[in-house]
């Protein structure tokens, strides 16, 4: 006698599926949710939840207070290309080109704070080669954050810290800041 395997119609794509392909919910009469599960990631995709849970655990990793708001979580989950290399993201979890959440200035060293302006989505691949460096120091030594890029990162930069949009002789005064900030940096802290 074969066991036959008890099945569910999802409330969202109505697509009849296993069991095995939803939650449990003792609550339900049957003790499922009425939703399958990928219904749910689609569903939390969509409306930040991962962006949200992504923030909590790098609160919690990093046992920080973080300061972000719905305006950074909105930034991150609109984002569609890497703010270093300007390659195209994606949202594959583990991929190389998957759009992740990077601190400008490393969360744990100088200036790093959990906050909306230090935010910015980039590659996995880039966030690992960026590491502790400097934004400037990255810059100079990445072949993909080009000259263009650098000049749009620093105006977008200052626009967020401003809330207006610099002149192009501001963003010039900008480059020469993360310059000179990252010259000082680099004589208090020698790499070894």
């Amino acid at each position: 006698m074969e066991k036959t395997e008890i099945k569910k119609v999802c409330k969202f794509c109505h697509i009849e599926k296993p069991l095995s392909q939803f939650e449990m919910e003792r609550r339900n009469r049957d003790g499922y949710t009425g939703r399958c599960k990928l219904c749910r990631c689609k569903m939390r995709s969509q409306n930040g939840e991962y962006e949200r849970e992504k923030f909590r655990k790098h609160e919690y990793k990093s046992n920080t207070p973080s300061h972000y708001t719905d305006e950074v979580i909105q930034r991150m989950m609109s984002a569609t290309h890497c703010v270093y290399c300007g390659g195209e993201g994606n949202r594959i979890s583990g991929d190389a080109n998957e759009l992740v959440m990077d601190h400008i200035y490393y969360a744990g060293g100088y200036a790093g704070k959990n906050i909306d302006d230090n935010i910015v989505a980039c590659h996995r691949s880039c966030n690992t080669s960026k590491g502790r460096l400097h934004v400037y120091d990255y810059y100079q030594t990445s072949e993909k954050f080009t000259d263009e890029l650098w000049h749009e990162f620093v105006k977008q930069f200052a626009r967020r810290l401003l809330k207006y949009d610099p002149s192009e002789q501001e963003i010039e005064t900008w480059k020469q800041g993360f310059a000179d900030e990252a010259a000082d940096l680099r004589v208090v802290s020698p790499a070894d």
